[in-house]
């Protein structure tokens, strides 16, 4: 009985144990999640400031896009700041867990894309639909009834989102931003703590493009900024990777041939001129 006492006494000091680092890490997360949503809320009050701001003055710097198709236009001007949240219920209360500043960059601007093979119209769509830019696609047919090119006509308004997300367990905020510098994705990754009034002033002045130290802002910027060095110098447009067999098909089609039937066909003209000789 007494090696019985022995391990019942050992059983229940590992529950207490477990209790208490249970209980320790239930008071973590509760702490980090309240630390989170007082920053939420405050980047929440800040950018509904902003944006009644931006939206009262007229916007004086214009922002560049290359449209890959068109080419490049320097002279975007944002407008329409929107923001609203995303939203989380606990026992009857309402928490914020994404916040969006959205808004667009307008150009007067025709954009007209003409493409003249199936598989580049086809590359061309994918491009712009990634981009999420709006656009409408007229196609052509030869005299075989098969696409032979298209017009596409894209919306003068690029949409650039914005966005806040909570990751409450960790305590972080993670940015990103997509369509702002360039048809691409920038993200940062925020501890909590490093989330207060002088860098919302300074990502106030990046948005805006004034002079500001906001790229240099946060613990896991610096490794963020070489990946985004990267991306920038690998950059190629992303429908460059159609499926080449499949482009081939395409092409092949507006013919009215197969890509095997192409290369009988040479090698059967081939075949009859050294017949002849």
């Amino acid at each position: 009985m007494a090696f019985l006492d022995e391990l019942k006494k050992e059983a229940q000091a590992l529950k207490e144990q477990e209790q208490n680092l249970t209980q320790a890490r239930v008071l973590e997360v509760t702490q980090s999640f309240l630390l989170v949503q007082s920053k939420l809320k405050m980047i929440l009050l800040y950018l509904q400031e902003l944006v009644n701001n931006l939206n009262m003055l007229p916007q004086s710097t214009a922002k560049t896009y290359y449209i890959d198709g068109f080419g490049t236009i320097d002279d975007f001007r944002p407008e329409k700041y929107v923001v609203n949240t995303d939203r989380i219920t606990i026992n009857q209360k309402e928490f914020i867990k994404i916040i969006y500043l959205r808004f667009a960059c307008k150009t007067d601007q025709e954009i007209v894309i003409e493409k003249n093979m199936p598989s580049m119209i086809e590359m061309q769509r994918q491009y712009l639909w990634q981009a999420n830019l709006k656009f409408q696609c007229t196609e052509f047919k030869n005299e075989k009834g098969l696409l032979d090119r298209a017009s596409f006509k894209v919306v003068n308004e690029i949409p650039v989102h914005i966005k806040f997300a909570a990751d409450f367990e960790q305590a972080r905020i993670f940015l990103s931003m997509k369509n702002f510098n360039g048809l691409t994705v920038n993200e940062f990754t925020y501890e909590a703590d490093e989330v207060d009034e002088n860098m919302l002033d300074e990502f106030a002045k990046y948005l805006i493009g004034k002079p500001s130290t906001f790229m240099d802002l946060g613990r896991h910027q610096q490794a963020l900024r070489q990946k985004v060095a990267a991306r920038r110098v690998n950059v190629e447009p992303s429908y460059a990777k159609l499926d080449p067999e499949h482009a081939a098909k395409l092409d092949a089609e507006a013919d009215g041939s197969s890509p095997k039937e192409r290369k009988k066909g040479f090698f059967g003209s081939l075949k009859s001129l050294l017949s002849k000789e």
